[in-house]
This record gives C-alpha cells, sequence and structure tokens, in this order.
C-alpha cells in the first residue's frame, strides 16, 4: 500500500510538472500572438511550482513577457498588469535561466535579448535620475554594468554609464560607490575634467568630516588625495576654476599660504575682474607679511566690488595697525613736547582710519567687530571734537543691543 501511495504521489508530480510546461508552452504562444496580458497570466502561475518545474525555459520565458511589457507602448495595459518596477525581474529572469541551463542551449536567445536590456536599463537609470530619484538610478546603470560583465554581455566598458552611476552614486549620498566609479572613469580618461573636480569635492568633504570627528590623521590623508587629483586635474584642465579655486583655499588655509600665489595668478588672468580672487590673493599677502601688496590688493577688489565688506574691514584694519604701530614709537619718547606734537599727529591719523570703518559699518551694519573698532576709536578721540563723543554714545548702544 505504501508503494502504490509512492507512485502515485509520483505520477502526481509528473503530471503536474507537464501541467505547468503545457502553461510556459501557452504563455511562450500568447507572448508571439501579443497577448502579453495572458502570457503574463500564465507564466506567473507556473514559475511558482519550482518543486516540479525547476526548468530554465520558465525563467527565460517570464523574462521575455515582462520585458516586452516593460518595452511595450501601451500604457493602459501596463497599469492593467500593475507591472510597477518590473525591470529587475527580468535581468533576474535570465540570470536564472543561465544558471539553471547547464548545456547553454539558451545562451543565444538570451543574448539577443539582454542586447535591448541593455538599452531598457539605461534608460530607466536616465529616467529615475531626471525624477530625483538617484538611488533607482544607480541601481538601474550598475546593472547595465553587470549585464555588459555577464556571460551574455558584450563585454563592453560603457564609459558613459560608469560615469553616471558615479554621479548618481554621489547624489544618493553613496560616496564611496561614486569614488570608486569616478577613479573609473579616470582610468578610462572619460569626462576627465569634471570627473577630476567632483572627485576632488568628494574627498575634501570626507576630508572634513574626518576633521569634524577628531580623527585628524585619516582627514589629513584624504585631504593629501583629494590635492593629488586636484593637482593632476590642474595640469591637464588649466582653466577648470572650480579645481582652481580648491587649489587655493587649500594653500590659502594651510601652512603653506603662499604656494596659493601661482593659483591665484592663473584665477585672475582666468578673470581679471573677479574681485573675489584679488580679495583672496590681498588674504594671502597679508598672512606671509607683505602688507603694501595686500593693501593694494584690497584696494583693487573694492575698485570692482564697492560692497565687498571683507577688503573694506580688511583695509581699514591695515591702517589702523599701522597707527598702533607708530603710536608705540612716540611712546619710547622721552621729550615731553616732542611727545605732545608726535601724538597729536597719532591722533590725526587715528582719525584718518574712522571712514574706513565707518564705510565697513555702511556695508555690515550688525558687524560687531567693525562697532568694538569704531568704539574704541571714538572712545579714544572724544577730548578731540566732541561729535565723537556722541558717535561712541550710540555706538555703545547699538552694540548693548545686539
Amino acid at each position: 500500500m505504501r508503494k502504490l501511495s509512492l507512485i502515485i504521489a509520483l505520477l502526481l508530480c509528473s503530471h503536474l510538472m507537464f501541467a505547468q510546461k503545457g502553461k510556459v508552452m501557452s504563455a511562450t504562444s500568447f507572448f508571439t500572438q501579443g497577448k502579453l496580458d495572458k502570457a503574463k497570466e500564465l507564466i506567473d502561475e507556473a514559475i511558482t511550482h519550482e518543486k516540479c518545474v525547476n526548468w530554465s525555459k520558465a525563467y527565460f520565458v517570464r523574462g521575455q513577457i515582462y520585458q516586452a511589457i516593460y518595452e511595450s507602448q501601451d500604457s493602459v495595459l501596463k497599469k492593467k498588469l500593475n507591472i510597477g518596477e518590473s525591470l529587475p525581474l527580468v535581468w533576474e529572469s535570465y540570470k536564472k535561466a543561465m544558471e539553471l541551463d547547464e548545456k547553454n542551449k539558451l545562451e543565444k536567445d538570451i543574448k539577443a535579448q539582454t542586447a535591448n536590456l541593455v538599452i531598457d536599463f539605461t534608460n530607466e537609470g536616465v529616467v529615475m535620475y531626471n525624477s530625483e530619484n538617484y538611488k533607482k538610478a544607480l541601481e538601474n546603470f550598475k546593472t547595465v554594468l553587470e549585464i555588459h560583465a555577464s556571460p551574455v554581455g558584450t563585454q563592453k566598458v560603457d564609459t558613459a554609464v560608469i560615469f553616471n552611476a558615479g554621479v548618481a552614486a554621489q547624489k544618493c549620498g553613496d560616496l564611496d560607490q561614486a569614488i570608486e566609479f569616478y577613479k573609473q572613469s579616470l582610468a578610462l580618461d572619460y569626462e576627465a575634467g569634471r570627473t577630476y573636480a567632483m572627485l576632488a569635492n568628494i574627498l575634501i568633504g570626507q576630508s572634513n568630516k574626518a576633521k569634524e570627528s577628531g580623527d585628524t590623521v585619516k582627514a589629513k590623508a584624504i585631504q593629501e588625495e583629494a590635492v593629488k587629483y586636484l593637482q593632476e586635474g590642474n595640469a591637464r584642465f588649466p582653466e577648470d576654476e572650480y579645481m582652481l579655486i580648491e587649489l587655493i583655499n587649500y594653500y590659502l588655509m594651510g601652512d603653506e599660504p603662499a604656494k596659493s600665489e601661482q593659483y591665484l595668478d592663473a584665477a585672475i588672468k582666468l578673470q581679471p575682474n573677479n574681485a573675489n580672487f584679488y580679495r583672496a590673493k590681498g588674504t594671502l599677502y597679508e598672512k606671509i607679511n607683505q602688507v603694501d601688496k595686500a593693501e593694494a590688493m584690497y584696494i583693487k577688489t573694492l575698485e570692482l566690488d564697492p560692497q565687498d565688506f571683507i577688503s573694506q574691514y580688511n583695509l581699514g584694519n591695515i591702517q589702523l595697525n599701522k597707527v598702533i604701530e607708530e603710536h608705540k614709537k612716540v611712546n619710547d619718547i622721552t621729550d615731553n613736547k616732542k611727545y605732545n606734537a608726535a601724538l597729536e599727529d597719532i591722533m590725526t591719523q587715528y582719525e584718518a582710519v574712522i571712514p574706513y570703518f565707518e564705510r565697513a559699518l555702511e556695508l555690515k551694519p550688525d558687524d560687531k567687530n567693525t562697532l568694538t573698532t569704531l568704539k574704541e576709536l571714538y572712545f579714544r578721540l572724544r577730548t578731540r571734537n566732541a561729535e565723537y563723543q556722541q558717535k561712541y554714545d550710540d555706538t555703545m548702544a547699538k552694540l548693548n543691543g545686539l
């Protein structure tokens, strides 16, 4: 009796196997006739019976049907079948078919399908990117690369997709993958000008993040890698403004500010009327104690942009520091008459500094540093002119109100 039960079970399984294979063949027939809704219904039923039907053909047919629905222009059909984001299932079906196709009988047919599938995934990646779904865009671009590299792929190195995968990865915050794809792009010399800049941008951000977390060793190592790419990029694309600016900032804010001068000169040559570069050069000259040159740069900046608060304030500070140094010398004078005469001259020089900071205050009315400096100057000169006492009182009131 037990043996008979086993035979019946085997016959039943066999019957189910043939029934499901029959559904696959029927699905193929409906697919050929263009009746995609019926084809999908049958293949969905057949593919679930894997214990009885572990058949490569079934997965290939499912891939064909789902791919045809995706590629269909019939939006009503797509909505009716609720196909959704089914494209990944197409590639999974073909991969499963290859896995089960031990004698490679389907290889040629799958190759024919994947030729269009590459286009499908590329287009879907673009659609996802344009709709700002960068994570999905990345997944689609990565699948394109996977198909190319597979046994049924063309083995083609798709430089555009590699680069776009990097952009999508960066957009969705997957920075490690973005770095990987950008480095591949550079190795293939694709969009090198943009890639150097984008790669360096990510690395600089990671360096800053490491610095903020207190890992200065890691921050420095990443920053040095970023600068390496910036220098390589600048050597190849000397007119790229982003890389110039990043190199300027790196050296200007680092331990070797003098090295920023060559990049500032290059930037000024490219954009001779850009006030920002002259201001940056003024900052450089202050850092390396070439004050007269710094003064000239701030004056040039204000000629190009009279609203530049930083240059106006820095120019005032340079004038004030000159007076302070002269005042120190006066304090060393022992002759009372000469001291008083020299001090009167110093007060006149302090008075000449005031307009620089008053103009700075016009540009930025609530700047505390400017208000504090003016308060001290007004206080120093209050006995010289009654107007300065009133200005001192007004400035103190404003500072207290901030």
